[in-house]
């Protein structure tokens, strides 16, 4: 194992950024840069032994500073949506700020949180070590946080994310990554044939604004029923209402039995490549989202990414956990902090 550091331009404000590459014994290369917590790149060799970047990104730093794709970053310090960009904790409102549909927030803030920022480093031979500090009502949120997210590439060709973020006051945590990924490498097109599997057997529907209904709804019968493997765009049903709101796959699907612990939420299968992506996580959720609004972004090596040219999968509490009565919220406070962790690992058709 080993980790080399580049310089990779400056940030918004003249600060310096590097790129981190952790390479295992099997070849296979993980690079994080220290704005935005981004994974810029994962090379993983398929079937043949070619090795295929499979993340979507950017060749240049300077396309992540106003990207609002959220390519590989870590979003937060409250991911996904929240309905009238506001919620309550002990009866006193606080307010976020309004960047979807008019009304709504969509991961906090567009380009002021903590995926526009810079983070502090530090490395082993294995992992890179991000911190950062948000101020009390920073972001609208309560609470003086401190954040850490630690990547660690394995031996097993994990791409292993822990999330510890601790505050002094109340406030809401609901960290995630989001990348996204083609398992036939990042220039390679639709991911409209890779087949997915979900140990889910519900998801949450949402209004036409994506903001959740409060209910969770059985995937039986719908076309997001995926307890089997099945390609997506088999399931791409734009006459389902739940689809026609998103313009596609973008709902959040309640893993089975959760109860904290780390358990297997889905699986990808890339026959063109024979790549295998599993992803696990001890948040209730994870949302799946194929890059419904992709089309014309100048990716690495100058690729122009089209639409559902890759698939995040989004390790979570249920969207507006923040404040539907129905979901489990993620309040935390000085004594518990949000502590997390997500795996995503790789395997090929062979290996299985």
């Amino acid at each position: 194992m080993s980790v080399s550091i580049n310089e990779f331009g400056k940030g918004p404000n003249g600060e310096q950024l590097y790129k981190y590459t952790l390479k295992n014994e099997n070849g296979s290369e993980l690079s994080v840069i220290n704005f935005g917590c981004i994974i810029t790149n994962f090379l993983f060799a398929d079937k043949n032994g070619k090795l295929r970047d499979v993340i979507l990104g950017y060749q240049n730093v300077e396309d992540y500073f106003h990207d609002d794709k959220c390519f590989g970053a870590i979003v937060g310090p409250v991911a996904n949506r929240t309905a009238n960009a506001s919620f309550e904790i002990d009866g006193t409102e606080y307010k976020l700020e309004v960047n979807d549909n008019d009304r709504n927030n969509l991961h906090t803030a567009r380009l002021g949180s903590l995926q526009k920022r810079v983070w502090a480093a530090d490395t082993t031979d294995n992992s890179v070590t991000f911190t950062i500090d948000k101020a009390d009502m920073d972001l609208g949120l309560p609470g003086n946080l401190k954040a850490k997210v630690v990547y660690t590439l394995t031996e097993e060709d994990e791409i292993k994310i822990d999330y510890d973020v601790t505050t002094d006051k109340k406030t809401i945590i609901n960290m995630t990554n989001h990348s996204y990924f083609n398992l036939s490498g990042h220039e390679s097109g639709s991911i409209l044939d890779e087949s997915i599997v979900f140990n889910a057997d519900s998801f949450v529907p949402v209004d036409n604004e994506s903001i959740p209904t409060g209910e969770v709804q059985k995937v039986a019968g719908t076309p997001m029923d995926f307890t089997v493997a099945k390609k997506i765009g088999s399931q791409l049903d734009l006459s389902y209402e739940q689809l026609a709101f998103t313009n596609g796959f973008d709902h959040n699907y309640c893993i089975n039995d959760w109860d904290g612990t780390l358990k297997l939420a889905a699986t990808v299968i890339d026959d063109n490549s024979g790549i295998v992506m599993e992803t696990l996580t001890d948040l209730p959720g994870v949302q799946f989202y194929i890059g419904n609004y992709l089309g014309g972004d100048k990716g690495k090596d100058g690729v122009i990414y089209g639409q559902r040219q890759g698939l995040c999968l989004e390790s979570q509490y249920y969207p507006n956990s923040a404040k539907e009565p129905n979901f489990a919220r993620p309040l935390f406070d000085e004594n518990k902090g949000f502590k997390s962790t997500t795996i995503y690992r790789f395997s090929t058709i062979a290996d299985n």
